[in-house]
């Protein structure tokens, strides 16, 4: 766990930076450079690009992500022709969606033009900003495979934000058109795919091969069954995740969407540990897989339980103690009605990634097994249940409702996958140490709510952060409930102590 515990610190530090930047972007500059409308619209390309970016790579970043281990070992840099192939796939994928969504345009314009004419008005940003994240996804998974999880985790969290910054900035400054800023919003996704491409090819590890290497020829079968199933898989759970806001903008409307993207958001802080450790434990799976080491895979997976819910609790903290400021801060953003709902969305879409927490990496163990057909049919079931309980509830509860079917969707999935790993391989993440991080959580948030309000938003926010992380951390590393953290910590007391 080495590597892992290494490459973790220093992806999460990364990507805590950029969210910082994230913040500032979200809640603070685009709130107040569009209005509710234009920043559900912003949203709205974004999930609507990163779909269409999954469904154009036609499986070729699980199978980058499944065999590169099997390329790496078996071929030298010269004969590896995986980047070649996967490369030729994604770019007849892109070519496909163009095509289609031509035809389709009358189907886009009829479900949108009532309550989201904007999106129909500039659907055509969709277009680059879906080949610039189609071409990241393809090189993170290589950079993934080489190790370069922290080069890819800084310009994806931390480098994209800043230059958004720099944007939104130029854009508050200058006499841009909306339509303008929508060109330069796609800028930022070019450039840290094109910085990531140099960072590989400076390590002289990827050749472009056209011809066809004996890996290709004999595995050729496998894995295109392989990265049919996991493709169709990954499609339909990224459809689960964003088609709260699709539907909402089309049954309610983008300014609905724009209040709900900023409690998208706010959840999402909670998920910074699990993207850094999904990037650095899917080539350790992958490989364990391939050398049939269970130990390795159970100890990932309970070590990764463990340490995300202590995280993921920590952030959900400092959130859930001072959502109260963040209303009285978006309160130019937001009218009474959405005032009063905006907390309980934060807190249902946090209690749905804290579940997704605890139960560890369960989906990168089941993907990179042999057994991955089994994500592919849960998947379709998640997505199923999830468009039906989105539309059911948004109908009749509003933004609210779409937070309750994420809610619902996410603790079914995650229960059927926790069950199968259980069942068939008998590994479960869960320990006494889990029940008692909970109810420290929780009795560390109590406390933190009984102080009183301090002053100002901005005081009481630094006051209950600072009495919450005084509460929680020593509590943490005092009761030993993580390896992982622990070690991370005296890692970081010796780098200070040596330099003081």
């Amino acid at each position: 766990m080495g590597i892992v515990r290494k490459q973790s610190l220093y992806s999460s530090i990364s990507i805590y930076i950029g969210f910082a930047f994230g913040a500032f972007n979200q809640l603070v500059l685009f709130p107040r450079l569009l209005n509710a409308e234009q920043y559900g619209l912003k949203g709205v390309l974004i999930d609507v690009a990163t779909l269409m970016a999954m469904v154009a790579s036609l499986g070729a970043v699980p199978a980058i992500n499944k065999f590169f281990p099997f390329y790496k070992d078996y071929l030298t840099k010269k004969t590896n022709d995986l980047p070649f192939i996967t490369s030729i796939v994604a770019a007849i994928g892109f070519i496909l969606f163009v095509i289609f969504s031509f035809i389709f345009k009358g189907l886009i314009v009829q479900k949108f033009s009532g309550n989201s004419k904007l999106f129909v008005d500039y659907f055509y940003i969709v277009y680059p900003l879906t080949f610039f994240i189609l071409a990241y996804n393809l090189l993170e998974a290589f950079a993934w495979g080489l190790k370069k999880t922290v080069a890819s985790n800084f310009l994806k969290e931390n480098l994209l934000r800043v230059a958004t910054t720099v944007v939104l900035i130029i854009y508050g400054i200058g006499q841009f058109s909306f339509s303008t800023f929508l060109l330069l919003f796609c800028l930022p996704y070019a450039l840290i795919a094109i910085l990531l491409w140099w960072v590989i090819y400076r390590t002289n590890e990827l050749k472009t091969v056209p011809k066809l290497s004996q890996v290709t020829r004999r595995m050729k079968k496998r894995i295109l069954i392989f990265s049919g199933y996991v493709f169709s898989a990954n499609v339909f759970a990224l459809l689960a995740r964003t088609n709260d806001l699709l539907i909402m903008s089309s049954i309610i409307g983008l300014e609905a969407a724009g209040v709900y993207s900023i409690a998208t958001f706010v959840a999402s802080l909670i998920e910074v540990p699990q993207r850094s450790m999904y990037a650095i434990t899917t080539p350790i799976l992958s490989q364990a897989w391939k050398d049939r080491d269970l130990s390795k895979i159970q100890s990932l997976y309970s070590k990764s339980s463990i340490t995300l819910i202590i995280l993921g609790l920590g952030i959900f903290g400092v959130i859930w103690c001072s959502q109260h400021n963040l209303v009285l801060f978006l309160n130019h953003f937001l009218d009474a009605n959405q005032q009063s709902v905006i907390p309980q969305v934060i807190l249902v879409l946090c209690i749905a990634k804290l579940i997704d927490l605890i139960t560890g990496v369960n989906n990168i163990v089941i993907q990179t097994s042999n057994f991955w057909r089994f994500d592919f049919i849960t998947s379709i079931c998640f997505v199923l249940v999830s468009l039906f309980l989105t539309y059911y509830l948004q109908k009749h509860f509003e933004i609210l409702g779409a937070a309750y079917a994420t809610l619902i969707s996410v603790s079914l999935n995650n229960i059927v996958r926790f069950g199968f790993i259980w069942i068939k391989f008998g590994m479960q993440p869960l320990s006494v140490k889990t029940l008692i991080t909970l109810v420290l959580g929780a009795a560390c948030i109590g406390l933190t709510l009984l102080i009183p309000f301090a002053w100002n938003l901005y005081v009481d926010t630094m006051v209950r952060t600072i009495v919450f992380i005084i509460l929680y951390v020593p509590a943490v590393i005092a009761l030993r409930l993580s390896e992982d953290i622990n070690g991370m910590w005296t890692m970081v007391y010796e780098k200070i102590r040596k330099r003081a």
